[in-house]
C-alpha cells in the first residue's frame, strides 16, 4: 500500500520527466532546424565548386589540369555526401523522416541504378550485373527516392570494397506476400574483401567503420548502413547479411509493396542528345556563379536565356515579357527579397494565358520529399536538386517541353 507522500512524489517525478522530455524535444528540433539551414548555406558554394569543376574537366585541354578538376569535383561531391548522410540521420532520429509512396517501375529503377553504378564499376575494373527473376509486377507503390537510396548505398559499398576484376551483382525477384501485396527481394552480392564477425555484429550502428589495411584509403562516414537499416525499417521491410572475410558480402532486402498501374510512373528513357533551339528560359537565382553555370548549360542545348537575381526580379521580367515569350523558368527556391516559392505562386496567379502554361522548375540544394511537395504546392512543375547534373536537367526539360 503506497502512502500519499509516495504517490505525490511519483506524480512530481513524472511531471519533471515530462518537462525534461519536452525540453529535449525542443532542443533537438532547434538543432535539426539549424542543421537544415546550415546545410543550405554549405551546399550553395559547394554547388558552384562542383559545377565549375565539371566545366573545367570538359573544357580544359591539359591532362594534368583535367585531373586536378576531377579531384576537386570528387572531393566536393564527397563533402555533399557526408552532409546528406548527417541530415538523414538527424531526420531519422527525430522521427521526422516521412515516406512518400508513388507508382514506380522496376525497369526505370534498373535504368537509374545502372546509369550510376556501371561507370563506377568500370572505373575500378569491376563487372556489374543487374538480373531480374520471376518479376510479375513491374510497377509498385514505393518511395522511389528512398528505395534508390537504399540500393545505391549497398551497391556503392559493394563497388568500394571489391578489388579490381571482382564482380557485383544486383538481383531483383518477387513473391506473393498476401493481402494484395508483392514481396520484392533486392539482393546485392559481391566477391570483395568481406567483413569480420566483430564488425558485422555492429555494422548498423552510426559512424561504425571497419578499419583494416584493405580499407585504410576508402572514404566514408560510417552512416550509410545505419541509414539503410532505418529506411528498410520505415518501409516495414527486412534486411539480412551474409559475409566472410576474403570471400565477399551479400545483403538481402525484402519489402512488401502495393501494386500500382504502369501509368504515371514518371520515368522515361531520355534521348542521348537534345536540341531546344527556339526555346527561351528565364533563370532566377541569387547566386551569381550558379546563374552563370545554369545559363551555360541551357545555351549548350540551344536555349535563349534571360536571368534575374531574386524572385521579385524574376516576377517583374515575366510580367514585362510578351505572352508566351518564356517556355520555362528555372527558379531557385531560397532567395532574398522574394523566394522562389512565392515568385512561382505569383506567376501562376497573374491571370495571363501563359501564367498557367509556362513550365517552372524548382532548383534547390534541399531535395527531401517535403521540399519537393512545397515546390509543387507553390505551382512548380518539377524539382531538381543542386548541384545540377546536366543529363538530369536536360531529361526533365525534354519531358516538360515535349
Amino acid at each position: 500500500m503506497h502512502t500519499e507522500e509516495e504517490y505525490l512524489a511519483a506524480v512530481k517525478e513524472i511531471a519533471e520527466l515530462k518537462g525534461e522530455l519536452s525540453k529535449a524535444r525542443r532542443n533537438y528540433e532547434a538543432v535539426t532546424d539549424f542543421m537544415s539551414r546550415t546545410s543550405h548555406d554549405i551546399r550553395t558554394p559547394m554547388n558552384s565548386i562542383i559545377g565549375l569543376a565539371r566545366l573545367g574537366e570538359e573544357e580544359c585541354s591539359g591532362r594534368t589540369v583535367k585531373e586536378y578538376f576531377t579531384r576537386i569535383r570528387e572531393s566536393a561531391e564527397f563533402q555533399l555526401e557526408i552532409l546528406g548522410d548527417v541530415l538523414d540521420m538527424a531526420k531519422i532520429e527525430s522521427g521526422k523522416l516521412t515516406l512518400y509512396p508513388a507508382a514506380y517501375s522496376l525497369e526505370a529503377l534498373a535504368e537509374n541504378i545502372t546509369s550510376v553504378i556501371s561507370p563506377l564499376a568500370e572505373q575500378k575494373g569491376i563487372e556489374f550485373v543487374a538480373e531480374f527473376h520471376d518479376i510479375f509486377a513491374d510497377t509498385l507503390m514505393v518511395d522511389k527516392l528512398r528505395l534508390r537510396q537504399i540500393l545505391m548505398n549497398l551497391l556503392s559499398n559493394a563497388v568500394k570494397y571489391t578489388p579490381e576484376k571482382g564482380r557485383v551483382v544486383l538481383t531483383v525477384s518477387q513473391l506473393a506476400a498476401g493481402n494484395g501485396k508483392v514481396r520484392t527481394v533486392f539482393t546485392v552480392k559481391d566477391n570483395g574483401i568481406g567483413m569480420s564477425d566483430e564488425f558485422a555484429a555492429n555494422m548498423f550502428k552510426p559512424f561504425t567503420q571497419e578499419r583494416t589495411s584493405a580499407t585504410a584509403e576508402i572514404q566514408g562516414t560510417g552512416l550509410g548502413l545505419s541509414i539503410v537499416r532505418n529506411l528498410v525499417d520505415l518501409m516495414d521491410g527486412d534486411i539480412r547479411v551474409k559475409s566472410k572475410v576474403g570471400v565477399g558480402t551479400e545483403f538481402m532486402v525484402e519489402i512488401d509493396c502495393d501494386l500500382a498501374s504502369a501509368a504515371g510512373t514518371g520515368e522515361n528513357s531520355a534521348p542521348d542528345s537534345y536540341d531546344f533551339s527556339g526555346k527561351r528560359a528565364l533563370v532566377v537565382d541569387d547566386h551569381s556563379i550558379n546563374r552563370i553555370l545554369e545559363i551555360k548549360l541551357l545555351k549548350r542545348v540551344g536555349f535563349e536565356t534571360d536571368a534575374a537575381g531574386n524572385g521579385y526580379e524574376g516576377l517583374k521580367k515575366f510580367m514585362a515579357s510578351d505572352t508566351g515569350y518564356y517556355d520555362v523558368v528555372l527558379m531557385d527556391v531560397k532567395m532574398p527579397v522574394m523566394d522562389g516559392l512565392e515568385a512561382a505562386g505569383k506567376i501562376r496567379a497573374l491571370g495571363r494565358p501563359d501564367s498557367t502554361s509556362v513550365k517552372i522548375i524548382a532548383m534547390s540544394a534541399n531535395s527531401y520529399p517535403e521540399d519537393i511537395e512545397q515546390s509543387k504546392a507553390s505551382g512548380m512543375n518539377s524539382h531538381i536538386a543542386k548541384p545540377v547534373i546536366p543529363a538530369m536537367l536536360y531529361s526533365e526539360l525534354a519531358k516538360l517541353l515535349k
